[in-house]
């Protein structure tokens, strides 16, 4: 027990301690090759600190599913059993060796990062490369974790913006997997079997549609003693992934849901529209415009309107999210049940007002500074960094990224943003969806 409390408190030091002690930006150096059998490496050593993380994003996710969880399963099941050590003894493994393994699954892609000191690196990286190689998804494990799930998701229900997030992707997306919870639901997750998830494994857990990324206190000579010994021999090819676009229905109007719920005080409204994919050339200037418009706190439009001059809502923010496809954008309220009426016709109003007349060159160059400025902070931690290389390789935004990026939002003009802002905000024929009482 001593030796596992003393190697949790070693890794929250160095983790939260040391982790935060370099520039993200400075000194990215880091090197990009590709091995034969597929795989991509990426690479950057820092020797400031005695930490290494390695990071595998996996081309799998549920645009691949043939039942709904069945990738977020998969991946959060590698640390459940392999075919060298049982759960439990993985479970004692991590402790001991004061490390982490972080799964998640994404709407595009499946990411799984490991964080250790170089001291356990040669453990840590067997444990890693076992767990991602070697899984057996045993049926006792399988069963307490689709147990633990559906009670998370079940509370999850009680949340009215989860009610509204969930209501409003269903009828924007239908049937798509963007449309659904990466997680499941409640009911769904009675159908999922373990076949399912080795069948997921082995159709989608191959070295040639998996991108590695390592970062830290690792030198070329212990690099390629790892990419030897771990991947450069493992053969084998993925299942080509059957990718569909989302078809999203014409509206020639609002299309409104009204979930009603007596023991909520106050309205959760969820008004938007499809989005953007991040390969579209557009993504800068909607990343302006949505930061001018309610990306960018208490000095967003949205935000100056409804909450600071009005005070008709508690929270107030719009976003948006840039997958592989089309992904969806989002404007949240909080308010109110008596002023939900009059907050979605002040939402109306901002958007047919930066339709028709634009930004102004103070909004802009205030959005500019933010979005280049706050840039940095998206790899101010070498997980950040480590897990950053491998989107720039998977969205194809090229290794000069991370110097381009600040003149890509410079590019962006009052008429770029005008010209996305007709193309993309869809005022008369938006998705609402307030969760509710008295609606």
């Amino acid at each position: 027990m001593k030796t596992k409390i003393l190697g949790i408190v070693v890794l929250f030091f160095i983790l939260f301690a040391f982790n935060y002690s370099f520039a993200g930006v400075g000194n990215m150096n880091f090197k990009s090759f590709s091995l034969k059998n597929g795989s991509k490496i990426k690479y950057l050593h820092r020797d400031n600190i005695p930490l290494v993380y390695i990071s595998v994003l996996i081309e799998a996710s549920p645009l691949d599913e043939e039942k709904p969880a069945q990738a977020f399963l998969t991946a959060h099941m590698l640390t459940h059993g392999t075919k060298s050590f049982s759960a439990r003894e993985i479970e004692e493994k991590i402790d001991f060796l004061a490390i982490s393994i972080d799964k998640q699954v994404k709407p595009d892609y499946t990411l799984i990062t490991l964080a250790c000191t170089k001291r356990h690196l040669k453990e840590a990286v067997e444990l890693f490369f076992d767990i991602i190689k070697n899984p057996i998804f045993p049926e006792d494990e399988i069963k307490k974790e689709i147990s633990i799930l559906a009670n998370t998701v079940k509370q999850m229900e009680n949340d009215p913006s989860y009610i509204a997030n969930k209501e409003f992707l269903k009828i924007l997306f239908g049937s798509h997997p963007y449309g659904r919870p990466i997680h499941g639901e409640f009911e769904s997750l009675k159908e999922i079997k373990r076949e399912d998830m080795i069948r997921f494994y082995e159709r989608f857990y191959k070295p040639d549609r998996m991108i590695f990324s390592f970062v830290g206190d690792i030198n070329e000579i212990e690099l390629k003693s790892l990419i030897s010994s771990y991947i450069e021999n493992w053969q084998g090819k993925a299942e080509g992934r059957k990718i569909n676009a989302p078809l999203f229905e014409k509206r020639q109007k609002p299309f409104e849901k009204l979930i009603k719920r007596d023991d909520l005080t106050q309205s959760t409204i969820l008004l938007g529209f499809e989005g953007i994919s991040r390969k579209d050339p557009d993504f800068y200037a909607f990343s302006v415009m949505n930061y001018i418009l309610g990306g960018g706190g208490l000095t967003s439009r949205l935000a100056k309107q409804v909450r600071e001059e009005q005070g008709l809502a508690y929270s107030i923010y719009s976003t948006f999210y840039p997958n592989l496809l089309p992904g969806a954008f989002e404007i949240e309220v909080k308010t109110k049940s008596e002023n939900t009426s009059k907050v979605i016709k002040m939402i109306v109003k901002e958007l047919e007002r930066m339709k028709t007349q634009g930004v102004t060159d103070e909004e802009l160059k205030e959005a500019k500074s933010f979005l280049t400025g706050s840039f940095p902070l998206r790899i101010d931690t070498m997980k950040k960094i480590c897990e950053f290389l491998l989107l720039m390789d998977f969205y194809e935004l090229g290794d000069d990224y991370i110097d381009k990026y600040p003149e890509y939002i410079e590019r962006v003009t009052k008429e770029d943003i005008k010209r996305v802002a007709n193309k993309f905000l869809k005022e008369d024929s938006y998705i609402l969806v307030v969760t509710g009482k008295n609606l």
